[in-house]
């Protein structure tokens, strides 16, 4: 099966003028929750659907070890299976659940994981009418259909997935490459073929619960628990191919502040010779700043 599945994908077309829409909220909204407004706009106007069948070639049966491996091993084994991911492109379909709407729209994201992240944001006829840029330690996010630019810190992604500031920890969670924390003291189980690490995190910020597949050496679901014990978070990751030599799911879905968002990656390709972060910071745009 070849490792990367084909599929029609909405023709991109550079930068849509804007265009008379329904106005936003008030209250600016983190990176991804800001999107989901656009993206309720794109499939209002008209869908833009991709096609074609997920594969789902990763290895499966019980993994040789289990369930005997220690903490220390299960953390440095999903450490080393993700490790040679250094750059990730990625065209798909997005979901997007929030405040009672379900909304659908198309996405290219472009990584360089230890530098920057592009997302651009598809409306009918491949028209794009949103481009967000995740760095190190600031998020910036296009509004090309009623001259938008909001700009705030990377720790404003932590109210979609909790820790998103930390090590680009939302564009991994994005593309299933999270890794238990090395510093963090695991209480382990195993059932049903995989393993459950359990910790509180550092400095009291509450605790995770990752559920790993020792057959992919992935991390397959987090629940994230703040300090009040009350679950704040959810990643998963399923439908697991082989791209290009690496495991990567198919399908994530990613759950915070009221706001669940559910990627299909279509077009997956690992460390690609000719990647392109596709942001340029726009002029004439009004500037909304963000904390």
């Amino acid at each position: 099966m070849p490792s990367t599945s084909s599929a029609t994908t909405c023709p991109t077309r550079p930068r849509s003028g804007p265009g008379s829409t329904p106005s936003f909220p008030a209250d600016p909204l983190p990176v991804l929750a800001r999107l989901s407004g656009l993206f309720a706009l794109a499939v209002a106007l008209s869908g833009c659907i991709t096609t074609g069948p997920l594969v789902t070639d990763a290895p499966t049966g019980e993994a040789a070890g289990y369930p005997n491996h220690t903490v220390a091993q299960i953390v440095a084994a999903v450490d080393a299976s993700v490790a040679p991911v250094l750059s990730v492109a990625a065209d798909g379909d997005l979901r997007v659940e929030q405040n009672g709407s379900d909304q659908s729209a198309s996405f290219s994201l472009r990584t360089r994981l230890e530098d920057s992240t592009t997302v651009v944001v598809r409306g009918p006829l491949g028209i794009t009418v949103g481009r967000a840029l995740v760095t190190r330690d600031s998020v910036l996010f296009a509004n090309s259909l009623q001259d938008e630019l909001v700009i705030g810190p990377l720790s404003a992604a932590d109210r979609i997935v909790p820790g998103a500031s930390a090590d680009a920890r939302v564009v991994r969670a994005a593309l299933g490459l999270l890794v238990p924390e090395a510093d963090v003291v695991w209480s382990l189980s195993a059932q049903d073929g995989l393993y459950q690490l359990t910790g509180r995190l550092p400095g009291g910020a509450g605790s995770r619960a990752y559920t790993i597949d020792p057959a992919l050496w992935r991390v397959v679901r987090v629940l994230e628990f703040g300090a009040d014990g009350r679950q704040a978070g959810l990643q998963e990751a399923s439908a697991f191919d082989t791209v290009d030599g690496v495991v990567l799911p198919r399908q994530v879905r990613l759950e915070g502040a009221g706001t669940t968002v559910s990627l299909e990656h279509r077009r997956l390709e690992v460390n690609p010779a000719d990647l392109r972060l596709r942001f340029v910071r726009p002029e004439g745009y009004d500037v909304i700043e963000i904390e």
